[in-house]
């Protein structure tokens, strides 16, 4: 009867494990990260790769930190989220990039990782085209 039970219970597991992950957003491939309609930007855009940071377990919510789980995601251009002009302010769309003390901006989470000696970009010119 004890096998029967753990054979139940980890197709339940298995069924359970499949069922979430057919319900988590598909998340699009490489992209082109630049301002909002309006803001002019003083430097090339960047590429950015889904894949590669999903590879080292960065979760959706990092980055789209008022995301609910349910709904769309949305990127960080969209209307109220980082779309205000200037450097400074939480929903300047610069401070979604480049702000240094927080896991939530690209150069805070890669400076961090840098700390700890990952090979991660954190200049201008590694990330920005030329």
């Amino acid at each position: 009867m004890s096998r029967f039970l753990t054979v139940t219970l980890s197709l339940c597991a298995l069924l359970l494990g499949a069922s979430l992950a057919s319900a988590a957003p598909q998340a699009p491939g490489d992209l082109k990260l630049g301002p909002p309609e309006g803001i002019k930007a003083s430097k090339a855009m960047v590429d950015f790769s889904h894949a590669r940071h999903g590879a080292t377990d960065v979760q959706c919510v990092t980055c789209h930190h008022t995301w609910d789980g349910k709904s769309e995601v949305q990127g960080c251009a969209a209307p109220g989220c980082h779309d205000q002009p200037g450097k400074k302010g939480e929903t300047a769309f610069y401070t979604a990039f480049h702000a240094k003390n927080t896991d939530r901006s690209c150069l805070g989470c890669h400076k961090i990782l840098k700390k700890a000696g990952k090979a991660v970009p954190v200049s201008c010119g590694q990330c920005h085209e030329k």
